[in-house]
């Protein structure tokens, strides 16, 4: 998708810059401008995966291996079926099956580190993460917020040891998550018969253990603040599902660890407060929809007890989580 390419080639750009120091302040305004250059598109037909090929029986079938202590390892080909699944709108294989069944896999270290670093590439495709992603809502949400999804479970792996993300793919992860985050819109929680969609929330997940990675430059980190904040700020659907808290929680993980984040989210802060004049132009459903998304996200800083003293106060004395 040529638009899919834009973004990342102009994301790109940025962390290149931030990385050598040719900028910083201005990092939320060029964030900013790439965030609102994003059009959406006309929809097109969502191709989901084909849910009578027999996944349910290797579901049931892995399950019951598993429950007998049977299951010792698990073939590529039976890996490939379950993840190319991950995208069905059926809640019962989606995340009551597959990644239900995927976590106790892991907790049994049952996969191979070639099995783990297959996955890791199968999720950080264009295909996984973009599909109909400019498009209105539609059921391929569940690919891409799934695919996230999975992608932070890899790297609680590999951070608590398995060491399988080498330095070049944790490259391309950082480039294809902020790519994302610039892209995604859909801001469902549950959706009815299907189940979690929840994508702000695996988005919080994804980043909560890219924050506390020690492999990743300060640059990067603030990179991927600032556009979580960006698009956030320019969602025109309401989070009403525990995201603003979830990725409140985030950002007191990531800006209690150096004076640096904490310094910047107060400036990104401050900008966002006085953008408020031109939000408040136009009274309408989006216009209120931006504002209470932004009060719930202010609250939930300010409850989160990790989050630094600077931020609690400069909200708490500007009175700046209400209105």
């Amino acid at each position: 998708m040529k638009e899919v390419e834009s973004v990342r080639t102009q994301l790109q750009g940025l962390r290149a810059k931030l990385q050598s120091g040719e900028i910083y302040q201005s990092l939320i305004s060029e964030v900013d401008n790439v965030i609102k250059s994003i059009k959406p598109t006309e929809p097109t037909e969502v191709i989901l995966p084909d849910d009578q090929d027999g996944i349910q029986d290797l579901i049931e079938s892995l399950r019951e291996q598993l429950s007998s202590h049977k299951l010792e390892e698990i073939s590529d080909s039976d890996l490939t079926q379950l993840f190319q699944h991950i995208g069905s709108p059926n809640l019962f294989i989606r995340d009551k099956g597959i990644y239900f069944l995927f976590s106790d896999i892991i907790q049994q270290q049952i996969t191979s580190k070639k099995q783990l670093k297959m996955i890791f590439k199968y999720l950080i495709r264009d295909e996984s993460l973009f599909p109909h992603i400019t498009e209105p809502q539609n059921d391929a949400v569940f690919q891409r917020s799934f695919s996230v999804m999975f992608l932070s479970t890899l790297l609680y792996i590999d951070r608590a040891g398995s060491d399988f993300i080498d330095d070049e793919s944790k490259n391309s992860l950082v480039d294809q998550l902020l790519t994302y985050i610039a892209m995604e819109t859909d801001t469902r929680g549950y959706v009815g018969e299907n189940g979690w969609a929840h994508a702000y929330t695996h988005i919080g997940n994804v980043l909560d253990e890219l924050a506390v990675d020690k492999s990743l430059v300060r640059a990067d980190k603030l990179l991927m603040l600032t556009v979580l904040i960006g698009r956030y700020k320019q969602l025109g659907t309401p989070l009403i599902f525990g995201e603003p808290e979830r990725l409140a929680g985030y950002i007191a993980d990531l800006t209690k660890q150096n004076k640096l984040y904490s310094d910047f989210l107060l400036l990104i802060l401050k900008n966002w407060r006085h953008e408020l004049v031109s939000i408040q132009t136009k009274e309408d459903e989006q216009m209120w929809t931006r504002l209470y998304n932004r009060q719930h996200l202010l609250q939930s800083l300010v409850l989160n007890p990790e989050m630094p003293k600077e931020i609690t106060t400069y909200l708490n004395e500007e009175n700046d989580f209400r209105f």
